[in-house]
């Protein structure tokens, strides 16, 4: 299997280079059935894991952990053990990576510097209007009710300020 996939869907914006035959797709989509699944899924990760790097301390970061995790925990027993071992690893690196940050990328945005092309809002919240992407706020829009947080005990130590999935 090649290490770069092809997608049909993107092969009008290959820059003049030419198409596939028709021949060439089904190679290709012979080699990807046949492939063992913890190959498929191990190239998988490894875009998300590559596209979380980039973007660790946004929103849109934490969303593709979150996303990593799920399928994670989804292959979990089914896939080799080694796969989900070192996706847990992967993930709990990145997630220390994501809290550092989010606060950096909080000083930054406290400072006037927006994160251009960012979600609007925190992944997995339920708000009736989204926030405008550079996070300021509109004159004509209500302010939003913020989701119910969690409170933390009494104390505080630091993993109870860790970031979980989720939350």
């Amino acid at each position: 299997m090649s290490d770069v996939p092809f997608d049909p869907s993107t092969a009008a914006d290959l820059g003049g280079q030419q198409q596939p035959s028709e021949e060439e797709i089904r190679a290709y989509l012979s080699q990807l059935r046949e492939a063992p699944v913890d190959q498929v899924l191990a190239e998988v990760a490894n875009a998300l894991l590559n596209a979380a790097q980039v973007k660790v301390g946004r929103r849109d970061g934490r969303l593709l952990i979150d996303g990593l995790a799920a399928m994670t925990d989804a292959v979990r027993g089914h896939a080799a053990e080694e796969l989900t071992t070192q996706l847990d690893e992967a993930l709990t690196q990145l997630r220390m990576a994501q809290v550092e940050g989010e606060q950096q990328v909080a000083k930054a945005a406290a400072s006037g510097e927006a994160e251009a092309g960012d979600l609007a809002s925190e992944p997995g919240e339920a708000t009736g209007t989204a926030a405008p992407a550079d996070g300021g706020e509109q004159a004509d829009q209500q302010p939003q009710q913020a989701p119910p947080q969690q409170q933390a005990p009494q104390g505080g130590n630091a993993a109870s300020r860790l970031w979980v999935p989720g939350r």
